[in-house]
């Protein structure tokens, strides 16, 4: 089966859309969200009604965790603006919007592959951790009781190889063949659909087929201008807007 998986939206349908229309044109039979769809941008209920719409499998992330949160009983260490956002992102969903958020399972399994947005370390959003090396993959990599996994989080597309003999090797994401007869394990990071931070503002995604191992990154223009205009419009930092085009 192919796979199309893309995560961290960040409520900027534009990229979203894009992303999908790319992921459907190049044959994915299923499409998966490794979470945030809310969070910094401009349009989060646009977001979650296209993925409820489309059927599209998600797990939740840090911001639409943070999202559910009305009461603020978790600590949210975070910068004013990120904060900000999700002061304005809930005062813009509906009851209903709410609840699909709420029904999102932290890590999931689909034809063999696991899915999650942070690292198999989270516990009922208690941490998300950012795997960026070695070191703070090897803790996920004890928990990923799949051979191939997908996370997001970190908006860089990566690639993780945890093998008995070499250990845990990171890579930049490029077009490749895992070797489904080995006994090494996977972890794979498509990038950010709605922030890249890999210094490429286009939207970033990838597709995976669980029968030959294929995997291949994704990148799709879209109409940032647009993403900027409304956060601006919003309200919302000006910083986010940039960040849009800037991929940082």
């Amino acid at each position: 089966m192919l796979i199309g998986v893309f995560g961290d939206i960040h409520s900027n349908i534009e990229a979203l859309t894009s992303v999908y229309e790319r992921l459907i044109g190049l044959g994915c039979q299923r499409i998966v969200c490794l979470g945030d769809i809310v969070g910094y941008g401009a349009s989060p209920g646009e977001c979650i009604d296209f993925l409820k719409d489309k059927g599209i499998s998600c797990v939740m992330g840090n911001h639409d965790f943070f999202t559910l949160d009305r009461q603020e009983k978790i600590d949210w260490a975070m910068r004013d603006y990120t904060r900000d956002a999700i002061i304005w992102t809930q005062n813009q969903l509906t009851n209903e919007q709410f609840e699909w958020l709420e029904s999102l399972p932290f890590n999931t399994k689909i034809d063999g592959v696991q899915f999650v947005h942070s690292s198999m370390e989270t516990l009922e959003g208690e941490y998300w951790p950012y795997i960026l090396d070695a070191k703070t993959a090897q803790f996920h990599f004890y928990l990923q009781d799949c051979q191939v996994a997908f996370c997001g989080h970190i908006h860089i597309p990566l690639l993780f190889t945890c093998s008995e003999d070499s250990g845990i090797k990171m890579e930049m994401l490029k077009a490749a063949n895992i070797d489904l007869q080995s006994d090494n394990k996977y972890l794979i990071s498509p990038g950010a659909a709605g922030q890249p931070r890999d210094l490429d503002w286009r939207a970033s995604a990838a597709t995976y087929d669980t029968l030959s191992g294929r995997i291949e990154p994704v990148r799709m223009e879209y109409d940032v201008a647009l993403s900027k205009e409304k956060i601006i419009t919003a309200g919302l930092s000006e910083d986010l807007a940039e960040r849009l085009s800037s991929g940082t």
